[in-house]
């Protein structure tokens, strides 16, 4: 009798353990899901903190939206200088350029009735100076006054390039007016090289022939030089000044820049740039001066 009680005793204490465990995994899983509960339901997130709601995107070949190829990409720039010749003759003819809104460079020829007072016009208006150097052509063709010659003795050609600067002081750099055949004269061109090294100016080929060493002894004498890709206006009416114009843009889109020379005779050239400008800048096309595209070509100045 008293061994049934013992035993009895025994399951009662073990049916409480077993109570007393299962009522502890009970209240734990309750603590569980408590702390697991989301603790803002019903507060308003402050604006950084509102979940995005998600928005299918449609994605090449099952990219993550994050991994998409950006469907516009920006217009890789170019730059274009435009360089306007024969500048000396009159004033009425330069006012056009002058006015114009963008960048600009105006080369004067020297020796000119308004050579000086041009000059100086351009260096007013904030236009870029160049030095419109007349030199001798392979057809006879007279250049103007104070033209190189290849007859000339290196004094002599050092003599006429002082006096046509001294006309134009704020030049920072020459291009041949005509030139066929001093451009293609080695002496010469060393002489003039020589002269723009001591100086500092740079050299733009007009490219009047292709057998032109400029390039080369520029190279030798380490003087900046560009060289002229596109002749605006040989033909003057405003369509093939367009059409120039969109020559030069492909080459500039080619090799990153171009170089366009037109003369101060078409004001019509002012006319169609100016229409076209936000067109350009559009296309990612950024009008300089010409000596910004030195730094283009690698020569050091």
């Amino acid at each position: 009798m008293s061994t049934g009680r013992k035993n009895q005793s025994r399951n009662n204490k073990s049916r409480s353990r077993r109570a007393i465990l299962l009522l502890a995994v009970i209240a734990a899983s309750l603590v569980a899901i408590i702390v697991l509960l989301p603790t803002n339901r019903g507060r308003q997130l402050p604006e950084a903190e509102q979940p995005r709601e998600s928005v299918p995107q449609q994605t090449e070949e099952g990219a993550p939206p994050e991994r998409q190829p950006r469907r516009e990409r920006p217009v890789p720039k170019v730059r274009i200088a435009v360089v306007i010749d024969d500048v000396g003759y009159n004033l009425e003819q330069l006012e056009a350029f002058l006015g114009f809104p963008g960048p600009i460079s105006l080369s004067v020829l020297p020796n000119l009735p308004y050579s000086s007072e041009s000059a100086r016009r351009v260096a007013e208006a904030g236009k870029e100076l160049l030095l419109h150097m007349p030199m001798e052509a392979v057809n006879g063709n007279d250049p103007g006054p104070g033209a190189i010659l290849t007859t000339q003795s290196d004094e002599e050609i050092r003599r006429l390039l002082e006096n046509s600067f001294s006309q134009v002081p704020q030049a920072v750099g020459m291009n041949n007016h005509m030139g066929s055949r001093a451009t293609a004269d080695e002496r010469v061109m060393n002489v003039v090289m020589d002269y723009l090294r001591s100086s500092r100016r740079f050299y733009l080929d007009s490219r009047t022939t292709a057998e032109s060493v400029g390039a080369g002894v520029a190279k030798l004498y380490d003087v900046p030089f560009l060289e002229r890709d596109i002749f605006l206006d040989n033909e003057p009416e405003s369509e093939a000044i367009q059409t120039a114009l969109e020559s030069g843009i492909q080459v500039a889109r080619e090799k990153g820049y171009a170089v366009l020379i037109g003369h101060i005779h078409n004001p019509q050239i002012v006319d169609v740039i100016e229409q076209l400008l936000d067109e350009l800048e559009r296309a990612g096309v950024e009008l300089v001066p010409a000596s910004a595209l030195i730094e283009e070509t690698g020569e050091d100045s």
